[in-house]
């Protein structure tokens, strides 16, 4: 009896902080299961792709913090035609004349005051500067096809909207560039396409 007593009290006894853990009580307002990222977006405004366009929109890595981008959309109007759009990985960052931030975009913008700096870099082509050149070896993530509308046509154009990650806290991984891949980029490729018009869209970002 004695044995099997202590047995019990010794089995109870390894349970007890299992229980304590369980039975925490969480504290009323405070999520404690996930922890707000640092996020970011930019923007393009009515840009006018190269003739034969390729990558248009571009976000690079960073030499101090992981890069997660979660979310790009591309909207466009033109001369009512589907234009192909690729999502890519680029190993070898692209070079060329980029469009004017200040007036086209892209600029990176914190979605709460109080991050700090963004430390991704964003960067668009357009018809001024033409075409980059593409740098490294590239990998489609995914693909799609821009529905565009002619100007005049008061329809809305079948845009790209692209989600990575999951919304309970993006425990899947998104479109991740880890710390130091400075020559690392994603960029949405149009495939040599134009839409003969104007791109508008942005993307969207984390960064710890």
């Amino acid at each position: 009896m004695k044995k099997l007593l202590l047995s019990t009290a010794l089995v109870l006894g390894l349970c007890a902080p299992a229980l304590a853990q369980v039975n925490v009580v969480p504290q009323v307002g405070v999520n404690t299961a996930n922890l707000r990222q640092n996020t970011y977006s930019a923007a393009i405004k009515a840009l006018v792709p190269a003739s034969a366009a390729t990558d248009v929109f571009c976000i690079d890595g960073s030499a101090t913090k992981n890069i997660h981008v979660t979310h790009w959309e591309l909207y466009a109007t033109g001369t009512g035609i589907s234009v192909p759009v690729l999502l890519n990985h680029n190993l070898g960052l692209d070079t060329g004349t980029a469009a004017v931030a200040s007036t086209y975009g892209p600029v990176a913008n914190k979605l709460s005051s109080s991050n700090p700096t963004a430390t991704a870099t964003v960067v668009a082509y357009n018809s001024t500067g033409g075409n980059p050149t593409i740098g490294g070896t590239v990998t489609t993530i995914r693909s799609g096809v821009l529905i565009v509308s002619l100007a005049t046509t008061p329809v809305v154009s079948q845009y790209i909207n692209w989600n990575f990650g999951t919304q309970a806290g993006f425990y899947n991984q998104a479109l991740d560039i880890p710390a130091g891949a400075t020559t690392e980029q994603y960029c949405l490729n149009l495939t040599a396409t134009s839409p003969g018009g104007t791109l508008n869209g942005y993307v969207e970002w984390t960064e710890n």
